[in-house]
């Protein structure tokens, strides 16, 4: 694994799951981070991490997202690495969803990775490259039931990543998606309650998974650092599946 040492990170959603796994993890491999969130932080960041700056920001504002930027090129002198891994879940069938929630979320977990790119690759084009980062999901590619409005957005992230991957190439800028399954956060807690019903969901999870584990996030925090690092300078324009092996089987025929 590339060490982070000298590098700049902007991580958003870094407040708590899988934000804050990453941003723990890059200032551990001894980077640099600027990261936000649409809350107050929650508890301070542990390790290296506690020096981290944190900023209340909503990343379907432009404006939130310009000032962001603005503040953290201003205190970091440089942008290496941006990910983008602020989202939301809103569990509701189509028919079910209202427009507002449509809207909240479509900005959030979509328009989010655009605008908070569009801050971003002027910058690290102007200093010779950078590493954007889109934490999609496994829900990108398969639907889940209940959540077609957040599989169209981590599916839109996907392909997102690739037309950023193409347009921006020649500046030096690349563009990749790390897609978890299953992880321990907050949003995967809100699916499997502590109730009978839920410890069936989360036994039946366990036994599709070839690695009989619900993933955590120093396992998407790992793959992250990776493609922040110098090691992945070749990598673009590409997807990376972390689900402990849940797609890799047939889930119809057993």
């Amino acid at each position: 694994m590339g060490t982070l040492a000298g590098k700049t990170a902007v991580v958003t959603g870094g407040n708590r799951g899988i934000g804050r796994g990453i941003v723990e993890r890059f200032t551990a491999d001894g980077a640099r981070v600027f990261a936000c969130g649409r809350s107050a932080l929650a508890e301070p960041f542990i390790g290296a991490a506690k020096g981290t700056t944190y900023r209340q920001v909503d990343v379907s504002k432009a404006a939130d997202v310009a000032a962001l930027f603005a503040a953290a090129k201003n205190e970091l002198g440089r942008i290496d690495v941006l990910v983008n891994n602020a989202g939301i879940l809103i569990e509701r069938t189509i028919a079910e969803m209202s427009e507002a929630e449509w809207d909240q979320l479509i900005d959030i977990n979509l328009k989010g990775v655009f605008l908070c790119s569009r801050a971003a690759i002027p910058l690290m084009a102007a200093q010779g490259g950078g590493s954007i980062i889109n934490i999609g999901s496994i829900s990108g590619f398969f639907a889940d039931p209940k959540a077609a409005a957040y599989c169209a957005s981590k599916a839109g992230v996907h392909m997102l990543t690739r037309g950023v991957a193409l347009d921006h190439g020649r500046e030096g800028i690349r563009c990749n998606a790390v897609c978890p399954g299953w992880i321990a956060t907050d949003m995967l807690a809100s699916m499997i309650q502590p109730t009978p019903e839920g410890e069936a969901v989360r036994k039946l999870a366990l036994a599709a998974h070839p690695l009989p584990r619900i993933g955590e996030p120093k396992d998407i925090a790992s793959m992250a650092a990776w493609l922040a690092s110098d090691d992945s300078a070749w990598v673009t324009g590409q997807y990376f599946t972390i689900d402990g092996g849940l797609t890799a089987r047939n889930h119809v025929v057993f």
